[in-house]
């Protein structure tokens, strides 16, 4: 599985969940949901995948809680690394705090608006993103 890519995600509202759902299909790789506590999935081990793509909604101009205890849990098995936001308003220091969480620098990083998302306006942007992934 060394190459292959695994999408992770929590999804409060669904946003952040269809984002990864087409970052996952476009890239041929895996998704996994986070839950509540920051527990993922059983059988997605990241340290399995040459890329992990981590997803978040902006909870108060910040990493939403679960996803700030998975990148606790399993920053040592990322070794290669990417992550976006969705984001109502703005997504502030959201992205430079994951990557705080990690303690390294991802290789992409991405934005997308709720409301784009749900008018079905984001694939361009997807496509972007996914670019900056393969490179």
């Amino acid at each position: 599985m060394s190459g292959k890519c695994l999408v992770v995600y929590y999804s409060k509202t669904g946003n952040t969940k269809t984002v990864a759902e087409k970052v996952a299909n476009k890239m041929g790789g895996d998704v996994c949901e986070v839950n509540e506590q920051g527990v993922a999935q059983p059988g997605f081990d990241p340290s399995g995948y040459g890329l992990v793509v981590v997803g978040t909604p902006v909870n108060g101009f910040k990493t939403s809680l679960p996803i700030q205890g998975y990148l606790a849990q399993n920053k040592d098995k990322l070794s290669k690394y990417a992550v976006y936001a969705t984001y109502s308003l703005y997504p502030a220091g959201t992205l430079g705090g994951m990557e705080k969480l990690v303690g390294k620098k991802p290789v992409a990083s991405g934005t997308f608006k709720s409301s784009d998302i749900k008018l079905g306006k984001i694939d361009a942007k997807v496509d972007d993103f996914v670019a900056s992934l393969k490179k």
